[in-house]
């Protein structure tokens, strides 16, 4: 089983842009989303194999996005990594014979996977994301960017 969480529980809480006066979430361009709103801790497990970033920072829309262009990606055969703004480190998705091969350049493990389990992992991923973000930030909900992870 594959499981991709978020936790805003470092010390970067209280610190991304989301906590800036006056700022209207309902407008906040996409770039701006992806990169400079909601910091997070990333935990990414393939069964009992732990994939998780050693590192806090991680801002979450970018990390949905990511994982969306992976997913697209795999879904025509293709290999495909997700790489970080706060370093040069990436994970690797690479197709093969019906599974995904999954590897970090961080940790020396690797992991196997279906295409059905990945894209499983994302949807309850960026479904915890936008109703937690949603509850607690209800302009955000009215984000028109946010329309291209829905689909």
């Amino acid at each position: 089983m594959m499981k991709i969480e978020y936790l805003r529980t470092g010390p970067y809480v209280g610190r991304g842009r989301e906590y800036r006066p006056a700022v209207d979430l309902a407008t906040v361009g996409r770039g701006d989303l992806r990169w400079y709103y909601f910091l997070s801790d990333i935990s990414f497990t393939v069964g009992a194999v732990d994939l998780t970033p050693p590192w806090s920072w991680t801002p979450v829309f970018d990390f949905l996005w990511s994982m969306k262009g992976v997913i697209g990606f795999l879904e025509r055969g293709e290999r495909s990594t997700v790489g970080f703004t706060e370093n040069a480190e990436l994970i690797e998705f690479v197709p093969e014979d019906g599974m995904v091969r999954v590897s970090c350049t961080y940790a020396p493990t690797e992991a196997v996977c279906s295409l059905g389990e990945l894209k499983e992992a994302w949807l309850a991923f960026r479904q915890a994301v936008l109703t937690e973000l949603g509850g607690e930030y209800p302009q955000l909900v009215g984000n028109p960017v946010l329309t291209e992870l829905r689909l």
